[in-house]
Formats: structure tokens, sequence, C-alpha cells
């Protein structure tokens, strides 16, 4: 009854579309077919970590995009732990012979998921392995009574989205700033770093994202994240993220501010930072600072309730799923 419950509140909330009802039932039923067990096909398990496990789901989340393990894995343990411990992010494992192969992460924000860090060992996949975790997390979205999801798709991975009814929205990719320094004269303003988030900061944050993230800043803050602001117009955090310092999110009501924290932001180390491929905004804002593209674009996918949202104002975001 509970499960049946969830499914009619989201059902209510995503505008009584027939199409994605019907999408939403048959993924409700097979989520709850797999809820901690193992499957009729595969020896594998999936599950929440135990706490002396996050070492491990951090290393197979790097080993399943081919990257070097890094020195910091006892700095990202406290990030995951603390996320965990405030009911910010949840994370899911796949399991086989007490090994964990598999991960993925769902973020909470009110009545707002979003999932990310999805990975698989090269060894195990197409085994079905990334589809069960992910479904696994879109029942603990249903279960936390989400009215939109969101995530960032890779090119081979949208067309699997596609087919539990996420949309697209936008493309975002990974950018680092260029060599040579471009010439921002008569673009000055006042960039200071702060330590609490105040009131006008969080509300240019709603009404950019369309729902409240002020727990998940919060979180950033305290985890050691700098943020700059210029006053009343706009804010940026740098994030140590592994090896390497990012810049996002970078939300701004206007280009000029843009442009100072970027530069404030590249003095005290930051190196790259994601954009969004939105409108003449970001074009502008890469084009003006001459910033260099790196890797490939993914695709920002959404489903359930359209959210209201400004994301004229969104020039970078903290972070992107390869899924």
């Amino acid at each position: 009854m509970k499960v049946a419950n969830h499914i009619f509140e989201f059902f209510i909330n995503i505008n009584k579309n027939v199409k994605l009802y019907g999408k939403l039932i048959n993924l409700i039923i097979t989520i709850y077919k797999i809820n901690d067990v193992k499957t009729n096909m595969q020896s594998y398990t999936i599950r929440e970590p135990e706490d002396g496990e996050i070492i491990e789901c951090i290393k197979v989340f790097l080993q399943s995009f081919g990257r070097n393990l890094s020195n910091r894995l006892e700095e990202e343990r406290k990030v995951w732990t603390y996320l965990i411990q405030q009911n910010i992010a949840k994370f899911i494992v796949a399991v086989k012979n007490d090994k964990i192969i598999g991960i993925g992460g769902i973020f909470l924000f009110h009545n707002v998921s979003s999932i990310g860090y999805m990975g698989v060992l090269p060894d195990y996949r197409s085994q079905g392995i990334g589809t069960a975790i992910f479904r696994k997390l879109m029942g603990l979205s249903v279960s936390m009574n989400s009215v939109s999801v969101n995530l960032f798709a890779s090119k081979f991975g949208q067309p699997i989205y596609e087919k539990f009814g996420f949309k697209g929205n936008y493309c975002a990719s990974a950018y680092k700033f260029p060599k040579n320094e471009p010439d921002l004269q008569n673009k000055e303003k006042i960039v200071k770093e702060i330590q609490i988030l105040p009131d006008w900061l969080l509300e240019i944050d709603r009404k950019t994202m369309g729902y409240d993230r002020s727990k998940y800043l919060q979180a950033k803050l305290y985890l050691g994240d700098k943020i700059l602001v210029v006053e009343n117009e706009g804010y940026a955090f740098l994030s140590k993220i592994l090896s390497t310092i990012r810049i996002g999110p970078l939300i701004t009501t206007n280009l000029k501010a843009t442009l100072c924290i970027l530069k404030e932001s590249k003095y005290l180390g930051a190196e790259n930072l994601i954009i969004p491929k939105i409108s003449k905004v970001q074009n502008d804002f890469i084009s003006l600072m001459g910033l260099i593209e790196v890797g490939t674009a993914n695709l920002k996918m959404e489903f359930g309730r359209e959210l209201t949202q400004n994301l004229d104002y969104l020039y970078a975001i903290g972070t992107y799923a390869k899924g």
C-alpha cells in the first residue's frame, strides 16, 4: 500500500500524463522486484553501502571511468559520509562475491532529486548492473516524494534514459582556462570571499534552479569549499575535485559580475568549470574568456514535473555524471 501511495502521489504531480504514468508503473514494479535481493538472472546484490565501504565505492567510481586513484581518497570519504549523514545524498552499490562492482548516487533537494555518480567496473558491464542500480535510485526518488528527477547523460546513456521517460533539456561541457588571460578592463566589480550564505544568494539560486538547494550549499561550505560573491549580483563555489580546483556552481544576474568572479577564481587556483550551453548568454561568456572546451558534452535530462527556472543566470554547474 505504501508503494501504491507513492505511485499515485507522483502521478498527480506530473500533471496526469497518461503515457508517462504507464512508464512509471512499469518502472516501480521492476524497482521493487530488485529491492536489495539477488536477481534471478544475475548473482549480484543491489544495496546501500556500509560505513566501511565508502572508500571502496569511490575507487570503483574512479576505475569505472579509467581515472587514476586519487591521493585524496580519505578527504573524499569524509565528503560522501557527511552528505549521507545529512540526508543530502544516498548511494547504491552492486555487489558480487563480496566485491563492489558498481555504484550510483542520488542527491535530494526536498521534492527534486538528482542522479549521478553512476559507474560499473569494465569487466562487469553489459550485464544489466547499471540499469539495476538506476532503477533502485529511481525507486528512492519516488519514495522521497520527488516530483522531478534530473541527471546528465552521455550520448551512449541518452537512449537508455529516454526509455524511462526522461527528456533532454540542455548540454554541458567542461572547459579550461586559456594560457593568456583576456583583457577585462572596465569590468571591475568588488569580489569577496564570504563564510556565511546570505539570503540574497539563496534567493538567486532558487530562482535560477527552480528549487531549494540551501542545505546542499551549506554542506559545501561546511566541507571546505570557498565561495566568492559580488554582493546581490551572484556567487561561485570553488571546490577541490580530487586533484583539481573547479568553479561551480557559478550563478550571477549579469555578465560583468560573472567575468569578475571568474578572474578572481583563476587567481585563487581554479583550473576548470562545466558550462551549460543554454543560450547566447553562456556563449558570449565562453567567447569573452577564450575558454577551451575539453572532453565531450553531456545532456541534462529530466523526468516528471517541469520546473520554473531562470537558466540565463546559470554560467557553470558544479558537476555532472557520465552515464
